[in-house]
């Protein structure tokens, strides 16, 4: 009834303003035609305040009729709504000038896009010496040069602008062209033909890059008469100090955007960890090592083991290798390949926790199910050769390295173990669930009376709950729900686990309480781990302040980072972190981790706090470290 009385009364009241403005109409000696036309349109007094003059002339063509119109129009408005009136009719100009600017500016952006024929592009030069493909510098011909080219120019195009470019006039330092085999690759070192190279212009359209990148691809047609052929890419180690010759040089390649070591390379025979940069700039900078040799890597011993393990694949390579049972009585090394199939060039104890860290990164992610705490989940592409795989992993973990996976939940490890349970599965259960379930949870255990029921019920159904919920039942229930998430799941993986584990895993419940306890990573244990010399200069100690509040101010995530760039593992597996200072120029001024002797190289150069947080913070946030010295 409501409803129908405010429509009625909106009506009179259109009927009203309709009737008045007719009468005054008839009263300016307006056509009965013309009314009659406005009255069909229904065009009262609200609507002429929103019109304009051009739009009421069509139906009233008197200047001065109109101009009366108006007026008489804005004298039946309340204030508020004639306001708004103008307002309106405002906005709407507004509004049509904006569009028509909007069209007119993109028909400018169109026409210029239509009118650029040309694009810059990139080119270098990868040269094939039958071992590896390394860029060649541009000391040595190469380099990096940007040409302007038509957007129309496809493979012949660049390839031809690449030979007059490196080759000019068909010679280059390496040799004739008649004597190499050409290719052209993309930015991402793909191989382009005739079917996948499209235009220029096509490809910053697909690619959404400001500047496209080409590379020259050659091969010696005759590869062993270019064996000993030697490139700008390579870091020269000088193995007595005097003159480099053939016999005295080894050449250890690098990427052009990877030159970060510093000038005073550490001469153990350790791993290096350091930051990947993905500059685009072609570098002119030939490190050169003038100290004594580098010792070599003492030879396995006979009950060594040797495993690869690709960067981009840890997970599934690390089963496979541990698939063996036999693997835990031996002595593990590992061989790492990068991301562009290459070898990496770091072994030791190092690697192994590096690797050991970047599996269980991956198992907790793909494996597991959990927030703060996890337990793995059944899968149907783990069968039980698999699982036990992982438990040997585990295993060989804590032999070894002492490095033992403290983010799987506490009820579940003690199952696998111990064959039983000591510690609260609530308590852990809490750490398991999301934050949102874990408030509604946590306000129900607090005062039963003041939890939103819908929101519990909820909770409890999500994990299958099939009780009547009270303030009696509750704590039973969770309780039941608890053990039933971290121990009866996945008890197929416990039963994997404890074969594996009960012969080699010989530990306390308090012991292990202690051990998971001790390897979680705080600010407060990771400051005590440093180690500086005695006879620091005020500069040196001034920077290891710095380091000092860097620490403080991590979270736990870039803790964890930090530990795993100085030591490979991202808990605490060691007693100390040796910090060295080094003189270093601004071009390779950055930290430089040794992660089998756990020593941090930084500089002493740093004159203030933002400077050194940032250059530490850019290498953690890279997240690809290369381990490059053996």
């Amino acid at each position: 009834m409501n409803c129908g009385a405010g429509n009625v009364r909106s009506l009179c009241s259109c009927g009203d303003n309709m009737s008045s403005t007719s009468d005054f109409l008839r009263s300016r000696g307006v056509s009965g035609d013309i009314i009659s036309l406005m009255e069909e349109q229904r065009i009262d007094s609200d609507v002429i305040s929103l019109m304009d003059d051009e739009s009421l002339a069509n139906y009233i063509p008197c200047y001065g009729d109109r101009i009366a119109l108006f007026n008489f129009c804005k004298t039946k408005q309340p204030p508020l709504k004639r306001k708004n009136g103008l307002l309106e009719k405002k906005k709407m100009k507004l509004r049509n000038e904006s569009a028509k600017g909007d069209t007119a500016s993109k028909t400018k952006i169109q026409q210029i896009k239509r009118q650029k024929t040309t694009r810059n592009v990139a080119i270098g030069w990868i040269h094939n010496d039958g071992k590896i493909a390394k860029q060649v510098r541009e000391k040595q011909g190469g380099g990096t040069r940007k040409v302007k080219m038509s957007t129309e120019a496809g493979l012949k195009d660049i390839l031809e602008e690449g030979k007059k470019l490196f080759f000019p006039g068909g010679i280059s330092p390496k040799g004739s062209e008649l004597d190499f085999e050409f290719e052209v690759w993309d930015f991402k070192q793909n191989c382009l033909t005739d079917d996948t190279c499209q235009s220029i212009g096509n490809m910053y359209e697909a690619a959404k890059l400001t500047l496209l990148r080409f590379y020259i691809a050659t091969r010696r047609k005759d590869e062993q008469d270019d064996a000993s052929t030697t490139t700008g890419e390579v870091l020269a180690l000088s193995h007595n100090g005097s003159e480099n010759n053939s016999a005295e040089i080894e050449e250890v390649t690098v990427e052009s955007s990877e030159v970060y070591v510093s000038l005073d390379i550490s001469v153990d025979s350790e791993i290096t960890f350091g930051p990947t940069y993905d500059a685009e700039e072609d570098t002119e900078v030939t490190l050169i090592y003038d100290g004594p040799a580098m010792p070599l890597s003492p030879p396995d011993p006979p009950d060594a083991m040797t495993i690869t393990v690709h960067y981009s694949d840890t997970l599934n390579d690390m089963i496979t290798a541990f698939s063996d049972d036999a693997i835990l009585n031996k002595s593990l090394n590992v061989k790492r390949i990068l991301p562009d199939n290459r070898e990496e060039a770091g072994v030791g104890s190092g690697v192994l926790r590096d690797v050991l860290s970047c599996f269980w990164q991956e198992f907790y992610e793909r494996c597991t199910l959990g927030t703060i705490v996890t337990v793995p989940f059944i899968r149907h592409d783990f069968p039980e050769e698999k699982w036990k795989a992982v438990g040997r992993i585990l295993v060989k973990g804590y032999q070894d390295c002492c490095y033992f996976p403290n983010k799987l939940a506490f009820p579940f490890l003690e199952q696998v173990l111990f064959n039983c349970v000591y510690s609260d599965p609530k308590a852990h259960f809490l750490q398991f669930v999301s934050s949102q379930e874990r408030d509604v949870l946590m306000e129900a255990m607090k005062d039963f009376s003041e939890v939103d029921l819908d929101d519990l019920v909820e909770v409890l159904d999500s994990y299958g709950c099939r009780r009547r919920i009270t303030a009696e039942t509750f704590p039973t229930i969770l309780l039941e729900i608890a053990h039933k998430e971290l121990v009866q799941k996945p008890m197929f993986v416990i039963d994997c686990w404890r074969e594996v584990t009960l012969q080699h895993i010989s530990i306390s419940p308090e012991a292990l309480n202690k051990l998971c306890s001790d390897l979680q990573p705080t600010s407060k244990k990771v400051c005590q781990l440093l180690r500086f010399a005695t006879d620091l200069t005020p500069k040196q100690k001034e920077v290891a302040s710095h380091l000092k509040k860097f620490i403080r101010e991590l979270d736990e995530v870039k803790l964890q980072k930090f530990l795993r760039f100085c030591t490979g593992s991202d808990l605490v597996v060691t007693d100390t972190i040796l910090v060295e200072f080094q003189e270093m120029t601004e071009f390779t001024r950055r930290p430089v981790g040794h992660t089998c002797g756990k020593v941090l190289h930084i500089a002493e150069s740093y004159e203030n706090f933002p400077d050194f947080r940032s250059e530490f913070n850019a290498v953690l946030e890279s997240n690809v470290w290369m381990m490059d010295i053996v």
